[in-house]
């Protein structure tokens, strides 16, 4: 458990998640490798513990098992040989019976040499009794010598030499207890040996077992934790949301990739934010300027600061234009209007001598008329010539001073005529300038160019009237000559009546005629001072009309001004 709590601290700790990907793979399989090196120490370990075991119950405990086994066939022929011996009749085979006694002896010796080798305990006392055997086979050996009988060498042999084989029996047959306990305890060793090793080897199994675990999740959370939330940022990013932030702890690669992909969509968000703001603002109609965060558009970004800046570069150009060209509108309204005005002004002024003309021409009309009926009774009347003469003289003095008035009014309705079609001709120019004005203003000035089509129309209509009216104007001046022309014969004719009253007669039927022929002319006069009249009044409509135009082309040009001044624009 420690081991495994070590473990899961290696994977949670700061410096695990700092290493870069190929790092934590070395260190995860580096570490996994080193566990499988672990189980494979183990397992030789095993295997040479247990080979170890093996040969140590072969080499010590079979061999002393076998060494015990030897030793007592020794011991079993050493008793045979001493029998042999005792039994022996001849002295050549008695001392060969003995001979074989005392090699086996050696023997004895020999394989408790070997024991001693593989034998743990003490085996001085095995010696000892060796020894014992040996010594009496020494005094045996001088019994034979010395002749003594059979019964007491056997009597010797059983109550020494037996007894100390026997007790050298015993002594091998201790041994051969403790090898076995040996033997025994070795074998529970090597079984407790092996139950650890393998206790060992399952505990270092499960620990790389239990290690490659946290080892894939350490692994799997470092690696596929940041390539999920990086994943499910792209998926964001694909649906069009940009206010995207990539939490997570892990500092390799993939945590730089998120963390730059966190810079990323937090540079794009400002980059937006900037950009619905500066839309906003030029909504809101300021054309000053375009980004005011142009350090934030960096790379391929720079292209949409260039062209917002170009967006408001030229709406603030066209606003301007256009606020100049309402400007120049305006001003020439305000000259229509002046000009209509002024128009307005002298077709009044030219209507009220229009009527004061009329007036004159009626009172001309109706003398010349009393003037043709006074030439008739003239003419039974021969008598009384010389007072009508004198009468007619009088009026005819009238008539010229009428006439002169005429005249004069005539000039002066020439005068107004030339100041309206001057008027006319400016009303023109200025519907001319309105409609280029309207031209270079596009879709906005359709309306102005409307305005100024019908004053240029209005214009035309009151240059045509002015010709009319100064053709009008000549007509009358050459029927007023005439009348001036046949009020001079007149006078004339009156002032030669003083001397014939033939001369008078003849004079009052011309007179006569020609008052028929002036009334006729004043008739006409009479009507063309009407058409004056009609065409003065409508020079004051359409000056009217005009000034009403010009005041709504003022109108609209002031609108157009408020409407432009809404906008904040540069230059």
């Amino acid at each position: 458990m420690a081991k495994g709590g070590e473990v899961k601290n290696e994977f949670t700790q700061d410096s695990f998640k700092k290493l870069p990907v190929d790092e934590k793979f070395k260190k995860v399989f580096g570490r996994f490798r080193t566990n499988l090196i672990v189980v494979f120490v183990v397992i030789i370990l095993m295997d040479i513990l247990s080979l170890f075991n093996l040969g140590n119950i072969y080499n010590k405990y079979y061999e002393q098992n076998s060494q015990q086994g030897e030793i007592r066939i020794t011991i079993q022929a050493l008793a045979k040989y001493y029998l042999w011996a005792i039994a022996a009749t001849d002295q050549a085979d008695r001392e060969e019976q003995l001979a074989g006694v005392q090699e086996k002896i050696e023997e004895l010796n020999s394989g408790l040499d070997i024991i001693s080798k593989v034998y743990s305990g003490d085996l001085t006392a095995v010696y000892q009794h060796i020894k014992d055997i040996d010594a009496s086979d020494d005094e045996l050996t001088n019994l034979y010598n010395s002749g003594a009988p059979t019964e007491e060498i056997y009597s010797y042999y059983v109550n020494n030499i037996n007894v100390a084989i026997k007790v050298v029996v015993q002594d091998f047959k201790e041994i051969g207890l403790s090898a076995k306990a040996q033997a025994k305890k070795a074998y529970i060793t090597a079984i407790i040996a092996v139950i650890v090793m393998t206790v060992i080897s399952l505990i270092v199994v499960i620990y790389a077992i239990l290690y490659s675990g946290k080892a894939r999740k350490a692994l799997t959370d470092s690696i596929l934790g940041p390539i999920k939330l990086i994943s499910e940022a792209a998926e964001d990013m694909a649906k069009g949301k940009i206010e995207i932030k990539i939490h997570t702890d892990s500092q390799d690669e993939l945590g730089k990739l998120a963390d730059d992909l966190t810079y990323s969509t937090d540079v794009i968000e400002d980059i937006v934010k900037d950009i619905d703001e500066t839309l906003r603002r030029m909504s809101g109609g300021d054309f000053s300027s375009g980004s005011k965060n142009e350090a934030l558009y960096i790379g391929d970004y720079v292209a949409i600061k260039n062209a917002l800046s170009d967006i408001s570069e030229n709406l603030s150009s066209t606003l301007l234009e256009v606020k100049n060209s309402s400007t120049q509108v305006s001003q020439g309204a305000t000259n229509m209007s002046q000009g209509a005005t002024d128009l307005a002004e002298g077709a009044t002024d030219q209507a009220a001598a229009v009527e004061e003309l009329t007036a004159s021409v009626n009172s001309i009309t109706e003398q010349t008329k009393q003037l043709a009926e006074v030439a008739e009774r003239s003419k039974g009347m021969a008598t009384s010539v010389r007072d009508n003469a004198e009468t007619s003289a009088r009026k005819m003095h009238l008539v010229t001073d009428a006439m002169t008035r005429i005249t004069e009014a005539s000039a002066e309705i020439e005068q107004v005529t030339n100041s309206i079609e001057a008027i006319a001709k400016q009303t023109s120019l200025l519907a001319l300038n309105a409609s280029i004005e309207a031209a270079r203003a596009g879709e906005t000035g359709k309306g102005f160019a409307v305005v100024a089509d019908q004053i240029g129309k209005l214009a035309d209509q009151s240059s045509e009237a002015a010709k009319n009216t100064h053709q009008l104007i000549a007509d009358t001046m050459d029927e007023i000559n005439n009348g001036n022309n046949v009020v001079a014969e007149t006078t004339e004719a009156l002032d030669a009546m003083q001397h014939s009253v033939e001369e008078i007669t003849e004079m009052i039927i011309e007179t006569g005629d020609l008052a028929e022929q002036q009334a006729q002319s004043m008739e006409e006069i009479d009507k063309g001072i009407e058409m004056i009249s009609n065409v003065v009044q409508s020079n004051s409509a359409t000056a009217e009309e005009s000034s009403a135009v010009s005041i709504e082309l003022s109108e609209q040009s002031e609108s157009l001004n408020n409407l432009i001044g809404q906008f904040t624009i540069s230059g």
